[in-house]
């Protein structure tokens, strides 16, 4: 008994922690493109069910030329100003909604202006777990 308790804890230290990350995307969706801009948005839910908690390090996407997190925040005159957030930590049994005003991805030097019923895909980077494939809906604001 000794012996298996000793391998299940080695086990620990061997296998990565994504092994126990259980990171999910619901709701996906990306504003569609305007015209003469070459810059979109990206919107989600995303779970933590794990036991431990989950970095968001950075987004890829073959759809921009570079992808980034955001955030809306308030600035000291009551303006919303944006700014980029390079990590963001999920706890544990948390989920966090990226929406307007809040939280999102943005997407820079689009490469083929978002079209609504067409899909964006990206990638969702996280320091303690596996890559995680996203593909979002292009929905209309309306």
């Amino acid at each position: 008994m000794k012996r298996l308790q000793q391998l299940a804890l080695a086990a620990c230290f061997v296998l990565p922690l994504s092994v126990w990350a259980d990171v999910t995307v619901s709701d996906a969706w990306v504003k569609p493109t305007i015209p003469g801009t070459e810059n979109g948005a990206g919107y989600f839910v995303i779970r933590n069910d794990g036991a431990q908690a989950v970095t968001l390090s950075g987004v890829s996407s073959d759809a921009s030329r570079a992808s980034e997190v955001h955030q809306h925040v308030m600035n000291d005159e009551g303006m919303m100003r944006m700014r980029r957030v390079p990590e963001l930590t999920i706890n544990a049994d948390e989920q966090v909604v990226f929406q307007p005003g809040s939280y999102h991805i943005m997407f820079f030097g689009v490469k083929n202006p978002f079209r609504v019923g067409e899909s964006v895909a990206f990638q969702l980077q996280f320091t303690d777990a596996d890559a995680l494939d996203v593909v979002a809906e292009v929905r209309s604001l309306k």
